[in-house]
């Protein structure tokens, strides 16, 4: 699958339109899912969420209020910081209202938050990048404005991203 900034940009999109439910990618067990070709383990969200199929997105879930997140993952060497590849995902967005550095599972990532509006309804679209010598992980939550718990759900569930040694 190509890496570059225009594909990586459509994946981010393609969360907005979550698809029907979806059994394929990671497989969850034991209440963490588990890619079987990278190993990478993240836990199930806290409450009522749904497999889902986002383009290019390893996992994708969703909540019945709108609330949508994925990971995709590819490890095709690519290295770069996360900070330039984490604006590869904002194209077509206003510039992000808040972006930081951060650490996840012992690797430099890139969050940016951007508030846009797609068909009359306020959104939220945060997304992280976490680059690594081998793979490169791009996390997104996209929530409808004002649900106050999904990022803190959200972040939750990047905490418990873990990568096999």
């Amino acid at each position: 699958m190509p890496a570059d900034g225009a594909c990586r940009a459509v994946r981010t999109l393609a969360v907005l339109g979550v698809l029907a439910s979806c059994a394929s990618g990671p497989a969850l067990r034991d209440g963490s899912y588990r890619d079987p070709d990278q190993g990478w383990t993240i836990a199930a969200p806290a409450g009522a969420w749904t497999r889902a199929a986002a383009e290019g997105a390893d996992l994708a879930l969703r909540r019945d209020d709108g609330v949508a997140m994925s990971v995709t993952s590819r490890c095709e060497g690519v290295s770069a910081p996360p900070e330039l590849l984490a604006r590869q995902l904002g194209p077509g967005f206003a510039q992000p209202h808040a972006r930081e550095a951060l650490e996840i599972a012992g690797a430099p990532a890139f969050a940016q938050r951007f508030e846009i509006e797609r068909a009359g309804r306020a959104l939220l679209i945060k997304t992280v990048t976490r680059a690594t010598p081998r793979c490169v992980q791009d996390f997104v939550l996209v929530t409808p404005a004002g649900k106050s718990d999904a990022e803190a759900v959200f972040d939750a569930w990047l905490a418990s991203f873990e990568e096999p040694r």
